[in-house]
């Protein structure tokens, strides 16, 4: 570790699917980039599985990835890794995988909405069409649901997100300008795809004039609370600030 790197603490961003074979190295370079920029007091890094569905887009798809996940947790506290967040909105296996790995596993879709139950007092979920069912199901368990307006599609599949997000981005505001207009105060991004896709966040924002969350963001800064709280770590690990 050189030294610029030497005491910060150390994330995973763990992907769910082969993102290197769908979209390229190039993506997932790209995706790393990003990540350092939103984390700049961490060293961030990224791993992408071998195999798995080049998308999370049903309920088989989520339970098809997490054997995988579960091989890799058992790698991360051997590789360095302090803390990991999980690239699927739908969160699968989080609680498995810290269990797994003793460490701090995020769900950026927890995440996401609980960010969103800081700025608003309803929020709707924009998210890729199609997409795993049992959204709200999993919203009552946060215990968030009064404050769950709507999941809004956005049109456009995860593939098609990741190859040309900018052909979306009307289809994008329209949705949210919906749920505004249906009383929603905050948005959050329910594809991970989208939050990636450079300055949406912002620019929708702008366009329909409520937050708009980054769930990828509120993932990487809940992974950094738990460190700050000693999240994971054995009682003779954590040391006074």
């Amino acid at each position: 570790m050189t030294d610029d790197l030497a005491g910060r603490p150390r994330l995973l961003y763990q992907l769910v699917s082969p993102l290197h074979r769908t979209a390229g190295q190039a993506e997932v370079a790209r995706r790393l980039a990003m990540l350092q920029a939103w984390a700049p007091g961490c060293d961030v890094g990224i791993a992408s599985p071998q195999n798995g569905p080049p998308a999370i887009e049903k309920a088989s798809d989520i339970a098809m990835v997490v054997p995988h996940l579960a091989d890799a947790a058992r790698t991360w506290t051997a590789s360095g890794h302090q803390a990991v967040v999980i690239g699927c909105f739908s969160d699968p296996g989080v609680e498995a995988l810290s269990e797994i790995s003793g460490l701090p596993v995020i769900g950026p879709g927890e995440a996401g909405i609980l960010a969103a139950l800081q700025l608003g007092e309803r929020f709707s979920v924009l998210s890729s069409d199609p997409t795993p069912p049992g959204l709200r199901r999993r919203i009552r368990g946060i215990g968030a649901e009064p404050m769950f307006l709507s999941e809004v599609r956005v049109g456009g599949s995860v593939a098609a997100l990741i190859a040309d997000p900018d052909r979306h981005l009307p289809a994008i505001v329209d949705q949210a300008r919906g749920c505004v207009a249906a009383g929603a105060e905050v948005l959050v991004l329910g594809c991970l795809a989208m939050s990636f896709a450079p300055g949406l966040a912002q620019n929708l924002s702008r366009a329909v004039g409520v937050p708009v969350v980054n769930p990828v963001i509120a993932g990487l800064r809940a992974a950094e609370t738990a460190l700050l709280f000693g999240a994971g770590l054995r009682p003779q690990t954590i040391i006074e600030g």
